[in-house]
C-alpha cells in the first residue's frame, strides 16, 4: 500500500484574514510588525532591555506594588501571633483575611515589573495598571 503524502497546506484560511491583528495591534503580515517580532527574536537580553528601555518606567506602581507586598507579607505572621500565640480570634482574624488581598496584587505587578525591567518577551510595562 502506497503511503500518501500529506502535507499542510502553505496558507491555511487563518493566514488569509485580511483583519487579522499581531500581538503589537499591528496587521498581521505587515512589515512594521514583522520587524519589530524579528528583532525582539534575534536580541539578546541587553538589547532587548535596552529596547524596553524606551517605554517610561513606571516609578509610582513600582512603589506601590512594594509597599503592598511589604504589607501582606507583615500582615501574615501578625495575623498568625495573634490567633496562634495569643488565642484571640476576633484579632488575628482580620490581619489573616486581609493578608492575600493586600500581597497577591503586590506581588503580581512586581513580577511583571521585573520581567519587563529584564526584557523577557511577553512583559511591557504597560501590562501595569496606571492611574493618572
Amino acid at each position: 500500500a502506497a503511503r500518501r503524502n500529506r502535507r499542510m497546506p502553505k496558507h491555511s484560511s487563518l493566514d488569509e484574514d485580511e483583519g487579522a491583528v499581531g500581538l503589537l495591534g499591528l496587521p498581521r503580515g505587515s512589515e512594521q510588525n514583522d520587524s519589530i517580532r524579528a528583532r525582539e527574536m534575534t536580541a539578546t537580553v541587553g538589547e532587548r532591555r535596552r529596547y524596553r528601555r524606551s517605554e517610561r518606567f513606571p516609578w509610582k506602581e513600582w512603589g506601590l506594588s512594594l509597599l503592598l507586598t511589604i504589607a501582606g507579607i507583615a500582615f501574615l505572621p501578625i495575623g498568625l501571633y495573634e490567633l496562634l500565640g495569643r488565642g484571640d480570634v476576633r484579632r488575628g482574624t482580620p490581619f489573616l483575611c486581609i493578608s492575600p488581598f493586600v500581597l497577591l496584587p503586590g506581588i503580581y505587578h512586581l513580577v511583571i515589573i521585573i520581567r519587563a525591567y529584564l526584557g523577557h518577551s511577553g512583559f511591557h510595562y504597560h501590562q501595569v495598571v496606571r492611574r493618572r
